[in-house]
């Protein structure tokens, strides 16, 4: 789920676009949305007089609100709150901004703290918050790491060595849950998703070779996530949460993760998340190589990141494969049908 650069109209981009874009979304309409997508053109409005932007591009990607590129017109950025220019020049210019809208999912007062904490080590700069439209201005930063760093080994590299400093963000800024919880949220979706195959429309047809393969799929990932629960690590780090290659920007010669979620977990869970796709690359060696190819080559990688980073590379895979499986979950349940069924293929490919 990469997200694409949105540009209308010589790069000027209105407020009323942006909400038409916003509405054609898939989940737009489902019920947990309808709130969020009925207030968002206010909020928008406010975001845009406050900090006296104009919008220059649209990002669209999976759940979440529109995240816009934007400059300003004029003068300090907002009446209200504070106003830190990012140090040095940003790829966009010395006044181009990138805009996030919490809700849909994105905690952004959490991720405020967490990059205010911060403080541009291993993660985007917090230029400035404002809590009344729960958004969040943000240095301008270059491509996403695919486009920078193509290999998806070097990537992993890239995304451990961020993790370390991400790490080290203090204990009293992350949002306080059990150490088990992670692994009881995912093990909920697996529940979730083998109730509806049993209750839902398609009930009828639980017993083709799809069904039975997915219902295989959960089971697995389920004995994976009671074996986290009844074991959970003694170590607890303020997570990323969700440090995939997309979530890694260019800024400069380096890079730095965006969008944290923030909350105190294992390290090997963000170790997993970083791991939880190659999908195209594990289905292609199953093609070319055999069956089984494409599940020892995610295995060295996870073996190779865990042992860069000093964790456990048997954790790291456990979380790997449930990630996987839930992120196939979820996108069916947001109705990307087609992502669906590749994620959890996939899972099913490396799970044998």
């Amino acid at each position: 789920m990469t997200p694409e650069p949105v540009a209308i109209r010589e790069h000027v981009v209105t407020p009323e676009q942006v909400v038409a874009l916003l509405r054609a979304r898939p989940w737009a309409g489902q019920s947990w949305a309808r709130d969020l997508v009925a207030a968002f053109p206010d909020r928008l409005d406010g975001v845009l007089v406050h900090w006296d932007l104009v919008i220059r591009h649209v990002h669209l990607a999976g759940a979440g609100l529109p995240v816009l590129e934007v400059v300003r017109r004029t003068g300090p950025v907002g009446p209200r709150g504070s106003f830190r220019a990012p140090a040095g020049r940003s790829p966009g210019g010395a006044d181009s901004f990138v805009v996030k809208f919490g809700g849909a999912g994105a905690d952004v007062a959490q991720q405020a703290r967490i990059l205010a904490a911060a403080d541009g080590r291993g993660y985007v700069r917090l230029v400035a918050h404002d809590g009344e439209r729960d958004a969040m201005l943000l240095e301008k930063l270059g491509p996403m790491l695919p486009q920078a760093v193509p290999d998806p080994v070097a990537q992993t590299d890239v995304l451990g060595d961020l993790l370390l400093q991400a790490w080290e963000v203090p204990l009293a800024v992350g949002r306080p849950v059990a150490p088990s919880q992670k692994a009881r949220s995912l093990l909920a979706i697996l529940d979730g998703a083998r109730a509806a195959d049993e209750s839902g429309p398609g009930a009828d047809d639980a017993s083709g070779p799809r069904a039975a393969d997915e219902a295989v799929v959960l089971e697995r990932a389920r004995g994976l996530a009671l074996d986290l629960i009844e074991s959970p690590s003694p170590r607890q780090v303020v997570v990323h949460g969700d440090p995939h290659p997309a979530n890694v920007l260019q800024r400069g010669e380096t890079h730095v993760l965006i969008d944290p979620d923030g909350f105190l977990c294992e390290p090997e869970y963000d170790l997993g998340v970083a791991l939880r796709d190659h999908r195209r690359i594990i289905d292609e060696l199953d093609r070319a190589e055999g069956c089984g190819a494409g599940r020892r080559w995610h295995a060295a990688l996870a073996e190779r990141l865990a042992r860069r980073v000093g964790l456990d590379p048997e954790r790291t895979l456990a979380w790997a494969h449930l990630e996987r499986v839930t992120t196939g979950v979820h996108l069916g349940r947001l109705g990307y049908v087609e992502d669906s069924e590749a994620w959890l293929r996939t899972a099913r490919h490396v799970l044998r």
